[in-house]
């Protein structure tokens, strides 16, 4: 497999468990914040305190999803 429908990342200045929440509260997108039981990929990745946002796709997403989750994760980081 050379991909896997899997994103992680943090926003400047706020911490995954605040982006998690904002995302399921304010736009009912489900994520996990956290370390993803992958500690030592997070101390290579310097993300080992506060770990990431970690978000996937399933096999019956769509586009316009996909777009919705883009303009929410816009919206809370700005």
């Amino acid at each position: 497999m050379e991909r896997a429908p899997v994103v992680s990342f943090n926003i400047k200045g706020k911490e995954p468990s605040e982006v998690a929440y904002l995302l399921d509260s304010l736009f009912g997108i489900a994520s996990r914040p956290g370390l993803h039981c992958a500690p030592d990929a997070h101390k290579a990745l310097g993300t080992f305190k506060q770990g990431t946002v970690r978000l996937s796709l399933g096999y019956f997403n769509t586009g316009e999803e996909v777009e919705r989750c883009l303009e929410a994760v816009a919206k809370i980081a700005r």
